[in-house]
């Protein structure tokens, strides 16, 4: 069985492109060949800081019953699709999923702590308890039998898979073991498929999405960088300084996370990316083509008119818990700027340099100086036809000559 099983599948191997396809594959080779399988659950860690584990559960189209519909406050995200001969779930759990106690009293604790195969038989059970929660609740849909397996990374397990099956008597002795050496070399592919999406996840959080997928795609090298046209924004929080005296440690923490989830969001909501999180302050570009430079500039503006609303609201909240506002000043500027990498052959940063990236800076270092939460360049001003105030000529600190600056009206009720 298992050498008919591995030239089917390393044919099959070869052309399937995404985990999903992966299990559709697997499970119709194994339900051809008669396992009656009416559940499949994998589960792994994760790395991401936000999403502990994850697990994708399939189940015939006929069987939705055997899904887990239960709930938990450390759900992240549940999404399910159709496959050609099931549905498959994937379910993302926050920080925390791996301490609950329904972990701790599941098959799938076992075979992970002990690192060996577990299987129970429904057909031979006797007694009126089951050895887990689990499996009580799997007895009145009609399954015989459930196998769980532990994947083993570098020696330490990292994940698991499990089957359900209704077949009459369960699966035989000979059937299990055909089932453990099918589950640990479908593991491989499939540990490989959620490294690689985690990666590129994990490159997405710690970059940006397009600058984690960009290097994901391999544009790693020093010294390649790409000419792009850039609406550039700079924001900080106004005083920051002077807060950081007043605010504990984990005050000063809770600030910036206060304002980051703020302002991140709504940049990458209206077509930004986040390149820089600089102590208070943000590094962020907008980019752009000729065709569509004055669109993208509204985007920025609507960006920066929303942020502003949503610090005055978040504001009346602090006020009420008797905690500092939070202030900030944006700095607008449009042009050229060099995109990719620079640094040395051990330590690379993916980021923009160039003149407009250091004026826009300056402007957005101007903002308590002309009392003005948002500042832009007069190349921006010319870019987006709205209406605009002009604040006059100003020199700043490492630009040449004097800069033209403008301001725009904001839609709160309170004076920065």
């Amino acid at each position: 069985m298992i050498a008919k099983f591995i030239e089917w599948y390393s044919n099959e191997s070869q052309v399937v492109k995404s985990s999903a396809e992966l299990f559709d594959k697997a499970i119709g080779y194994l339900q051809r060949q008669g396992f009656q399988i009416v559940r499949v659950n994998m589960g792994t860690r994760t790395l991401h800081p936000q999403v502990e584990s994850l697990s994708y559960t399939w189940v015939p189209k006929e069987k939705k019953e055997y899904f887990d519909e239960s709930t938990t406050p450390l759900l992240h995200s549940k999404s399910t699709i159709e496959s050609e001969i099931g549905f498959l779930r994937e379910v993302r759990f926050r920080l925390g999923s791996l301490q609950t106690s329904q972990f701790a009293v599941s098959p799938v604790q076992y075979v992970m702590s002990t690192k060996k195969p577990y299987y129970f038989s429904f057909v031979d059970h006797k007694e009126k308890t089951f050895p887990y929660p689990i499996l009580e609740d799997l007895a009145p849909l009609g399954a015989t039998g459930y196998f769980a397996v532990p994947i083993l990374q570098k020696g330490t397990s990292y994940a698991f898979l499990s089957l359900v099956t209704d077949k009459p008597n369960g699966w035989s002795k000979e059937e299990l073991i055909f089932l453990d050496q099918v589950l640990k070399i479908i593991s491989l592919q499939w540990m490989a498929f959620i490294q690689s999406e985690l990666t590129e996840s994990l490159l997405s959080i710690y970059l940006g999405k397009r600058t984690g997928s960009t290097v994901y795609s391999g544009k790693i090298y020093l010294g390649e960088l790409d000419n792009i046209q850039s609406v550039i924004w700079f924001s900080d929080i106004r005083n920051y300084s002077g807060l950081s005296e007043k605010l504990s440690p984990p005050e000063v923490i809770q600030l910036l996370n206060d304002y980051f989830g703020l302002a991140i969001p709504m940049i990458e909501s209206h077509g930004g990316e986040v390149l820089k999180l600089l102590g208070d302050g943000i590094l962020a570009v907008f980019p752009y083509t000729e065709s569509n430079k004055t669109y993208v500039g509204k985007k920025v503006l609507l960006a920066v008119r929303k942020l502003g609303e949503s610090l005055f609201l978040h504001n009346q909240e602090r006020e009420k818990e008797s905690k500092l506002p939070i202030h900030h000043g944006v700095g607008l500027h449009s042009g050229k700027i060099l995109y990719g990498n620079i640094g040395s052959t051990e330590r690379l940063d993916f980021t923009v340099i160039g003149e407009a990236v250091n004026l826009t800076s300056r402007i957005a270092g101007m903002c308590g100086e002309l009392g003005k939460a948002v500042l832009a360049s007069e190349n921006l001003a010319n870019q987006i036809p709205v209406r605009w105030e002009e604040l006059g000529e100003h020199k700043l600190k490492g630009i040449g000559s004097p800069q033209k600056i403008f301001a725009i009206s904001e839609r709160v009720k309170k004076k920065y």
